[in-house]
């Protein structure tokens, strides 16, 4: 006979299941059982089975649901190898029970057995013993008791146990590698769950080693806020320091070793399969680059030298070292904060790097703004700072700081030794693409441009749109146009979201729609750097509706009995800063509104860049807003959907929109107007075409470059051209943001040609065939590649580049020797006979 607690009461015989009584018999073996082996008095059961307002007969019912127990096991408990017994005994039952016969009993056997596996290390161990003790669990324990209002102290204990159990079984499977299998898990039970500090620590680490740093802080936030707002309290200290190191990319963090290669390529998959290597030659797996190997790439990157003068009389080495820390402090302050990493420094001269390990589209930008802010904060300190941008070769080491080779540091020396004390000068290329800066008017007589200071971000670094023609959104256009007009006509909001990546035309769209319509319209912008601390889109739109001096009698006359409320709430957005009060309720009122007195549309674009707080309120906006013509057209890259997979997802009165790139006709029709005084060959015209991409940021950039007379590539038809600096960028910041295995089989894919097979390339690459078929398709899954069929000969998937261009450039991130050596094994594998892959390339 087996007892069953974990779940609805259940007694079986031989499986077979055994009829009780009414809810005062079987609650009273509930409770008998869950103090098996130990006697329970009399007063203890009665209060357990009538919490208040106890019968006169409360003591008769209870001999009657006894008697009827005994009659249920005694005829299998009278022999000697009988599983439960019934006894009276003072002061009270005793109901004997063999622990192997109860699934609480034996549950909490092997969650003792999976703790010590635990604590001697043995992760996979301890994982598979957790996990059998939890599948014993079939739902809550006594589930039907519990249906009937029954709320014993006992049920509680053992629910936090169950609840343990699984912090324990995540802490081994953690241990284990299977970060991506549980994280499903983990969310579930933090929505039951939410206090729970050591899960969401869990859940958090989970989050990072997939990669998802964003979204392991905002765990820690949501966290935190539910204990300080609903219990006063703050995250313990362990909670704390986890949000620390994953703030600082902690070591600590990372999987072991020898735990890690099996998982790198998973990224970005939810629950990665399990993969069975069939028979084949031995291959080298892919390489994880140890602690003191380096990854070398040829980027693009912008350096900062700045030098600190001491002049002839700061001989005392104190003295000199108190300079020295004063810059260190300055330099490691600045460019942290803008997104570059400090690459030391020799003597009194330090040196900074943007755009490594990985590239944003304004590197020069930053590393401009960041020599500047050095500067400011430097003004007791004689400085010349020097700042370039162009090509390098860079080491990234597996720990350490990452390196640069190549003249574009010796161009920033000399620029930095001819700038005058106090002065930030760069050279061209950094003048060029860093255009949210003021220059002097004429470059210096030695060489290099003079940095003055700098503009706002907001919206700097963004082309003008008013020159580029509005081709192939008509209908994206006429969407809008009328979800538009059904918010005036309704009065009721909606939400649109435009997805599109870098370039497509997101911001073009919206202001064709902004220029056409007669409705009220407020802007906000997100950047990827300043000082709004994220809360750029929602400052702009409160600045749009009255400048910060004039926006309290603007509130005044727009709704006077609320103006000191909303005042006090939209006064710290209009000068953002870190201590900004989040004040959903309050910014909500204020666009209602302003909506109230006649339609509002609010364009919020680049939304990926913003907070986690903005992005909470335009998802509650979208939840609590009133009836009101409120329409909210937000514009992000897909990388928003990495951050917020669920953004906006089954929610009413919210759209989507995709913008996919243009057509071959509409490319041509783009650069036609773009190129209208040129006369082009034939094959020039394909080779811009095809280098564009249907991208109209390309399309702008390549007519821009075509246009200048002294571009080689108007006198050569027959070379390729070449890739303006900013296409470079956006190509480059996309190919960063993928993990290091798989950048690098994307990388061998683009040595084999246009059309790859998962045998060319990992053969290319000398790779684990199973890992480079999953890392072709995330690639795949990331808009990097598209399938193209299958082989005829050998059966396997082929992959076409997306983009031409992205192949072109991480081609050329290969070092030459590393590239040739590629591409040597690449035609090896072709020049094999078809028969040959088939039997030895071919995926199992």
């Amino acid at each position: 006979m087996r007892f069953h607690l974990l779940g609805s009461l259940e007694v079986l015989d031989d499986d077979l299941p055994v009829p009780l009584g009414g809810v005062k018999q079987r609650a009273a073996l509930g409770f008998l059982l869950l103090h098996a082996n130990r006697v329970v008095a009399t007063s203890k059961l009665l209060q357990a089975l009538w919490s208040r307002d106890v019968p006169p007969t409360a003591r008769k019912m209870l001999q009657n649901a006894v008697s009827g127990l005994r009659g249920v096991l005694t005829p299998h408990g009278s022999g000697p190898e009988g599983s439960a017994l019934l006894l009276t005994h003072a002061p009270g039952y005793l109901l004997r029970v063999d622990p192997n016969s109860l699934d609480l009993s034996r549950f909490q056997q092997l969650t003792e057995q999976g703790r010590g596996e635990l604590s001697a290390g043995n992760w996979p161990a301890a994982a598979k013993v957790l996990r059998k003790a939890l599948s014993l669990w079939r739902g809550p324990v006594l589930a039907d008791l519990a249906e009937t209002g029954i709320n014993w102290p006992e049920l509680t204990a053992i629910k936090d146990w169950r609840l343990a159990t699984q912090e324990d079984c995540f802490e081994a499977e953690l241990a284990c590698g299977r970060h991506y299998e549980i994280i499903g898990e983990l969310e579930s039970l933090i929505e039951v769950e939410p206090y729970r500090e050591r899960l969401n620590g869990q859940l958090m680490l989970a989050l990072y080693r997939c990669g998802r740093q964003v979204d392991a802080l905002s765990v820690y936030r949501r966290t935190r806020a539910a204990l300080v707002e609903e219990l006063g309290l703050e995250p313990g200290r362990e909670l704390q320091e986890l949000e620390r190191a994953i703030l600082d990319h902690a070591p600590a963090l990372d999987l072991p070793p020898s735990v890690q290669r099996r998982h790198l390529l998973a990224v970005g998959q939810a629950s990665p399969p399990p993969v069975v290597i069939p028979p084949a030659p031995p291959v080298a797996p892919i390489e994880v680059p140890a602690a003191d190997v380096a990854t070398v790439e040829r980027k693009l990157v912008s350096v900062v030298m700045v030098s600190a003068q001491l002049g002839l009389a700061a001989r005392d080495p104190e003295d000199v070292d108190e300079v020295h820390q004063e810059v260190a402090s300055a330099v490691a302050a600045e460019v942290s904060r803008l997104g570059g990493v400090v690459g030391g420094n020799v003597g009194s001269v330090f040196l900074a790097l943007f755009g490594v390990p990985r590239t944003s589209e304004d590197d020069a930008d930053r590393a401009v703004r960041a020599a500047l802010a050095i500067r400011s904060r430097l003004a007791s300190v004689d400085v010349q700072i020097g700042v370039a941008t162009g090509d390098a070769l860079v080491r990234l080491p597996g720990a350490g700081v990452p390196s640069a080779t190549g003249v574009l540091l010796d161009e920033c020396r000399q620029l930095m030794t001819l700038a005058p004390f106090g002065a930030v000068r760069a050279c061209t290329s950094t003048r060029d693409a860093a255009v949210s800066v003021t220059w002097s008017a004429d470059p210096a007589p030695t060489g290099g441009w003079q940095a003055v200071s700098c503009v706002s971000p907001r919206g700097a670094t963004r082309r003008a749109q008013a020159a580029v023609p509005f081709v192939e959104r008509e209908r994206e256009l006429s969407v809008l146009q009328g979800l538009l007009d059904d918010v005036a006509a309704r009065r009721r909001p909606h939400f649109v979201t435009v997805l599109g990546e870098a370039g497509v035309g997101k911001t073009r769209l919206v202001s064709e729609l902004a220029a056409s319509c007669s409705s009220s319209v407020l802007h906000g912008t997100a950047t990827p750097f300043g000082d709004d601390h994220g809360y750029g889109p929602l400052s702009d739109v409160v600045r749009g509706f009255a400048p910060p001096a004039r926006l309290r009698a603007a509130l005044d006359s727009l709704v006077a009995g609320l103006a000191d409320r909303l005042h006090a709430s939209l006064a710290g957005l209009a000068s953002p800063s870190p201590e900004v009060v989040a004040d959903f309720p309050a910014w909500r009122r204020f666009l209602e509104e302003i909506a109230e007195a006649g339609p509002l549309v609010v364009f919020l674009e680049d939304v990926h860049w913003a907070n986690d707080v903005v992005l909470d309120f335009v998802e509650e906006l979208s939840e609590q807003a009133g009836s009101v013509p409120l329409l909210v057209i937000a514009t992000a890259r897909p990388e928003l959907l990495q951050r917020r997979p669920s953004w906006f997802g089954g929610k009413r009165h919210a759209t989507t929109i995709s913008l996919e790139p243009l057509s071959h006709n509409g490319t041509r029709s783009l650069l036609n107007s773009l190129l209208e005084t040129r006369e082009l060959s034939a094959d020039l015209w394909q080779a811009l075409v095809s280098c564009v991409g249907g991208n109209p940021l390309f399309a702008t950039e390549y007519a821009r470059m075509v246009a200048d007379p002294r571009m080689p590539c108007l006198h050569n038809d027959g070379g390729a051209l070449p890739v303006p600096p900013s296409v470079r960028s956006v190509i480059t910041t996309q190919l960063d943001s993928l993990p290091f295995p798989v950048k690098a089989v994307l990388g061998d894919a683009a040595v084999v040609g246009d059309l790859v097979s998962p045998g060319a390339v990992a053969a290319t690459g000398q790779r684990d065939l199973p890992d480079v078929s999953k890392a072709l398709e995330l690639l795949e899954q990331r808009d990097f590649l598209r399938r193209q069929g299958r082989n005829s000969e050998t059966g396997e998937i082929e992959y076409g580049f997306r983009h031409a261009l992205v192949r072109d450039v991480v081609a050329d991130q290969l070092p030459r020797a590393e590239r040739s050596l590629k591409q040597e094994r690449a035609a090896a594998w072709f020049a094999e006979p078809a028969l040959d892959l088939m039997l030895d390339r071919r995926a199992g």
